[in-house]
């Protein structure tokens, strides 16, 4: 016989405490308004019941197809619960605001500052694993619960972070990532008073992490190389934006339509709104094609190297041009020929130097 739950009880509000799901199957712990209250001591996150989380029909959850749910500690989500003794909840969305600097307003209309002492925040501490959590409400056997045989047990040292920032060096260095160097707590939500959607989707070009810019240009010798046209426009550009900075653009702002992604790195592959294609890598790259590899191009081809170049083939060469032809370089050359060379000329031959030796 099914369980009857009154409509009144089915659906809620909460806030995620906890994602490591031991089961690995995608599963929360969700803090939930009018149900369980902010005092640890009470209810401590560890403590608090696993929350199934509902997928879209664009996934299949099954078998590793599809893809996973992106929540994370700090997410404002909705649901309901599928037993009368609210034991089961069921994470049905996300909701996105603005959030303000205090977690709640109290009776004075005070802000209440937020802390990983206190529910409805992310409890994530300082440091890696088990050891950031002893002695605290959410370690192992606490004062208040000393029965408890488990805890939280990942850190905010071993958690995904934004960048603090990204420098990269166009002449042969790469790129270097610098990693925040203090880590307040609670950790998300990352900015106040803003809103929840990405800064891309909202057409907002002051990046508020402080290290991204794809409006760059790079200049060498005078020459603009690379620029890109992202001019987004809410709501017309969706976003995919992970905890540690990377970031998928799929624009249908009209007159800049463009599909990009961007490693964290700074390394980007851009799809312009004229269908030109622009790529960065900041660091190497290696390419391996293990069958034939034909290259059409309908314009000129500029290639400039800052350091070394090697172009071996262990097959026949051919160099062919309709055009002139020069090699010009500083240094010493040597041509060489492990068999007979010809060099012909349709006209005049010249062969300019102040030595010929014979060898």
């Amino acid at each position: 016989m099914s369980q009857q739950i009154h409509p009144s009880m089915m659906s809620f509000y909460g806030v995620v405490e906890d994602r490591h799901d031991p089961m690995k199957i995608g599963r929360v712990r969700v803090r939930i308004h009018g149900i369980h209250n902010a005092d640890k001591t009470q209810i401590a996150t560890p403590d608090l019941p696993w929350a199934q989380v509902l997928l879209p029909t664009t996934s299949a959850g099954l078998s590793g197809f599809g893809t996973q749910h992106g929540l994370v500690e700090g997410s404002t989500v909705f649901g309901f619960f599928r037993d009368s003794s609210q034991q089961n909840p069921i994470i049905t969305g996300t909701v996105a605001g603005i959030p303000q600097e205090g977690w709640k307003v109290d009776v004075t209309g005070k802000e209440v500052a937020r802390s990983v002492e206190t529910g409805f925040n992310d409890p994530r501490r300082v440091g890696k694993g088990i050891s950031a959590y002893t002695d605290t409400i959410d370690g192992v056997a606490t004062t208040e619960n000393p029965n408890r045989s488990w805890g939280l047990e990942v850190g905010l040292d071993e958690s995904p972070q934004i960048p603090e920032s990204v420098t990269i060096d166009y002449f042969g260095l790469g790129s270097t990532i610098t990693e925040p160097s203090t880590k307040e707590t609670p950790y998300y939500p990352l900015e106040f008073g803003v809103s929840d959607v990405d800064a891309d989707a909202r057409g907002d070009n002051t990046y508020e992490y402080g290290y991204r810019d794809r409006n760059f240009s790079i200049l060498f010798g005078g020459n603009r190389l690379i620029q890109t046209k992202a001019e987004p426009v809410y709501p017309f550009n969706k976003t995919l934006k992970t905890e540690s900075g990377h970031l998928l653009e799929l624009d249908d702002t009209v007159g800049a339509e463009r599909i990009a992604v961007e490693h964290r790195s700074g390394t980007f592959h851009s799809i312009e709104p004229d269908g030109s294609q622009m790529t960065q890598v900041v660091n190497d790259q290696y390419t391996v094609i293990c069958k034939d590899n034909e290259v059409h191009i309908g314009g000129k081809v500029n290639v400039v190297i800052m350091g070394d170049s090697n172009i071996k083939t262990y097959g026949d060469v051919k160099l062919k041009g309709y055009g002139k032809g020069e090699i010009d370089v500083t240094g010493t050359m040597d041509i060489k020929s492990g068999d007979n060379m010809t060099i012909q000329s349709a006209k005049v031959l010249f062969l300019k130097g102040q030595v010929v030796q014979q060898g």
